[in-house]
């Protein structure tokens, strides 16, 4: 924990006293801290805005940032487990204590207009802590090595994708870095939290590329059949957004089709029983069903007011393109093949 918010002190810190205010006290910075931990782990704010406005939530955040806390945690547990001899012992300790205390953190560092939500705070806290203490290496994880490294790898080219379209639309992505003018300081804190977003805007270009989209606040969709956007808030990073449509970029749901179809077939040719082949594919599809769900639920929400809500993708959708292609392929590879052999058998014994 002193590894994530210690450091998150002294920024809070130094952006209080250079930022200065009339009616500011000590307890500020002390408060953004506890509240840039919590963002940290993903837990959503709730605020209330100035007068004149709806109240709002902060519940897009950036997942790029989740890291820190997480390595922090990894390299906890596994001093803990050297020390207890105990890794089942080391865990518990960790993540009940650990989420006890950012409960505890979340209630206190309330304020009038910023409070964080009391009832996922612990939830994702814990969430975050044990997926930091689980051995990926161990044998259990082993079936699900392909898909989770190809799932990696789509993550790493849509990450390059933004990167491209970044190059491709300089000069919008230096217009809206010009109407920010954020400063010296200002503009590496900015551009640190905009890399912090990148898995966010990653997730969001999968979900474009196979078809289903994202939302850029109320009344938008963004999509390669459709592009609907009002307005684009002057953040540089979303100088990367299409400007037009693409609908040959569907072709793209090839990529998870083949990532499903390699999983099948490398399944089919380790078993040949059909109950047994059916089992396995669930076996390790059903896990990425649900880091897809999760991921996604973290990849949007809301981002201060209600004009930009939703932002992101939905839970749904990375889900919907796996299970549909998913579902598909145990058709065609797995039911047809055997109702096939049923139809014959029957025709036989006739």
């Amino acid at each position: 924990m002193a590894l994530t918010l210690f450091p998150l002190s002294f920024i809070a810190l130094f952006a209080w006293s250079t930022a200065g205010s009339a009616t500011g006290n000590t307890s500020d910075p002390i408060r953004a801290a506890i509240w840039l931990w919590l963002g940290g782990h993903l837990v959503p704010f709730k605020l209330s805005l100035a007068s004149g406005f709806s109240s709002g939530a902060l519940s897009y955040l950036p997942i790029g940032a989740a890291i820190f806390p997480w390595l922090a945690l990894r390299s906890g547990f596994r001093r803990a487990s050297e020390f207890l001899l105990n890794p089942r012992g080391a865990r518990s300790f960790i993540v009940i204590w650990y989420t006890a205390i950012a409960t505890i953190a979340a209630i206190l560092s309330q304020s009038e207009n910023i409070k964080p939500n009391l009832l996922l705070a612990p939830i994702y806290v814990a969430a975050i802590a044990l997926s930091a203490t689980i051995n990926f290496t161990s044998p259990m994880f082993e079936r699900f090595k392909f898909l989770g490294y190809s799932f990696l790898s789509l993550i790493g080219l849509a990450t390059l994708l933004v990167a491209i379209s970044m190059v491709l639309h300089f000069q919008i992505v230096k217009s809206l870095a010009i109407v920010i003018q954020p400063g010296i300081m200002g503009g590496i804190l900015f551009t640190i939290l905009q890399l912090l977003y990148l898995p966010n805007l990653a997730l969001a270009a999968l979900s474009y590329l196979f078809g289903t989209g994202f939302t850029l606040g109320l009344g938008t969709q963004i999509s390669p059949t459709n592009i609907d956007l009002n307005s684009l808030p002057a953040i540089p990073l979303l100088g990367s957004l299409p400007t037009a449509e693409h609908p040959l970029l569907l072709i793209s749901l090839l990529i998870p089709a083949l990532m499903i179809l390699g999983n099948q077939i490398a399944i089919f040719h380790r078993y040949q029983e059909f109950a047994v082949r059916q089992r396995e594919v669930f076996k390790t599809i059903l896990p990425l069903f649900i880091f897809l769900a999760l991921i996604s639920l973290f990849a949007g929400g809301t981002l201060l007011t209600q004009d930009m809500d939703p932002v992101g993708i939905s839970w749904w959708n990375l889900l919907a393109v796996f299970a549909v292609i998913q579902s598909a392929t145990l058709i065609i590879g797995l039911y047809i093949p055997k109702l096939i052999k049923l139809i014959k058998a029957r025709k036989s014994e006739i």
